[in-house]
């Protein structure tokens, strides 16, 4: 039983603080009925690592500004679906969510054919760092939970959490770059630490 509690909490290990929305997030994850909750937070505010803990966890679909090609559904039929920076999303998908968030039911079309899925007990977690721009409709579907932004102290913690095979000096060194750009996305720290893995491999041997 300890194992089994250990297990269920290691999902969101690469998050610093935000106790009470982990706590909210398993309780959905684990509850049997349909819910979307949508993180909201400017993007030094963990939203994007809630997403990636939520997918490494549960088997889910992840949708993006790049990403928004809703006949993989058709493929998954999921039971989890993630979407990042959903007010960045084009009209013409948000439209189809609320379609789908309203009876369950996705309209898609693949190789010039529409085609319609029917897809149930699903859960749908949003990230957003700014709802204005969403319909009325869109907002009042979703659960909402504000997320406060990270301290610079905060950050480069997450940073070493997030980039466990660099040096922490070197994680660090990553965390306070993407802070001093001014864009604080935990995403740009990932992504340079792909980048410089190898080198700082190679300093380590």
């Amino acid at each position: 039983m300890n194992f089994l509690r250990m297990f269920k909490h290691k999902e969101f290990e690469n998050i610093c603080g935000f106790d009470g929305v982990k706590d909210i997030i398993r309780r959905v994850l684990d509850s049997e009925e349909n819910f979307n909750l949508a993180l909201i937070g400017q993007p030094s505010s963990a939203k994007t690592l809630f997403l990636l803990g939520i997918l490494e966890a549960r088997n889910g679909v992840y949708f993006d500004v790049y990403n928004q090609c809703l006949d993989m559904l058709d493929k998954e039929t999921p039971n989890i679906i993630c979407i990042e920076e959903l007010d960045k999303m084009s009209k013409n998908f948000q439209n189809h969510l609320i379609n789908f968030l309203e009876n369950g039911h996705v309209k898609a079309d693949r190789m010039g054919r529409s085609f319609q899925l029917e897809i149930k007990n699903c859960k749908v977690f949003a990230t957003c760092t700014d709802i204005s721009g969403l319909s009325d409709s869109m907002k009042s579907r979703f659960s909402r939970l504000r997320l406060a932004a990270y301290s610079e102290e905060q950050f480069l913690d997450v940073a070493v959490r997030v980039l466990p095979k660099l040096k922490e000096t070197t994680a660090r060194m990553i965390g306070a770059q993407v802070w001093n750009q001014g864009n604080k996305d935990v995403r740009d720290i990932i992504r340079i630490g792909k980048l410089l893995r190898n080198i700082d491999g190679r300093e380590q041997r």
